[in-house]
């Protein structure tokens, strides 16, 4: 197998399709994987074994490994390969506190602008990920993220939604530490809240909801990779 994971039985990769360019392919296929959460933080990458894997040469495996570093996702060392980047905890709270900026302010221009449609977008996505089945997390975060995205893009801020499609990577990689939150309790109580804010047109309630979900969120992460990496 082309992949050194102690879970690799919980993930699976994605049926590799071969396009025009083999170099795109690859990197496109190993960065989903991992901004998809099927390659946790600090899974271990085989060159040899990943190019096996899918069909191909060394060598657009290792030029996807190199874009994939460059992007911050991946971590080169001599000698002991490739491995899914592990943020710090500095990183960690550096990246959900703008969110939370972005979130925030996202939720009060959509309280004001998003369409009846898009309102309607943001109720399935939940009732999607409140019904997928339990042990399937990362359909789960996959759902949960698009949920993010919709109430972004509900805002109608070209801006603000380019900067916030700039976290996504960061945000992959933080979100690897704690998967099982999605259809947490919690969660959906937050996510619900956020929704009916948004339906009552009350900016100032929406903002306030998104808000307390990603500081919840940060909390959570935080201390996850606190235990995780001892410090």
């Amino acid at each position: 197998m082309g992949w050194s994971v102690e879970m690799y039985t919980v993930y699976s990769m994605p049926p590799f399709e071969r396009p025009h360019s083999v170099r795109e392919a690859a990197y496109a296929h190993l960065r989903e994987a991992i901004l998809g959460g099927l390659l946790p933080p600090g899974a271990r990458i085989l060159e040899a074994g990943l190019a096996q894997e899918l069909g191909v040469s060394r060598t657009p495996v290792r030029e996807a490994l190199q874009r994939l570093a460059q992007e911050g996702l991946v971590e080169l060392s001599p000698g002991r390969g490739a491995r899914v980047r592990v943020l710090s905890l500095e990183e960690v709270r550096e990246v959900y506190d703008l969110r939370a900026l972005l979130e925030g302010e996202a939720a009060a221009l959509a309280a004001q602008r998003a369409r009846p449609t898009e309102l309607e977008a943001l109720g399935r996505l939940l009732l999607a990920l409140e019904t997928l089945p339990p042990q399937d997390h990362t359909r789960q975060m996959q759902v949960d993220f698009a949920f993010h995205t919709a109430l972004v893009e509900a805002a109608h801020h070209k801006t603000l939604a380019r900067v916030y499609a700039g976290l996504r990577s960061s945000l992959a990689l933080a979100r690897g530490f704690q998967p099982t939150l999605s259809q947490h309790p919690e969660t959906r109580r937050q996510h619900r809240a956020i929704l009916a804010a948004l339906k009552d047109r009350d900016p100032e309630r929406a903002a306030q909801a998104a808000r307390l979900h990603i500081f919840h969120f940060r909390n959570l992460i935080v201390q996850s990779l606190a235990e995780a990496t001892g410090v």
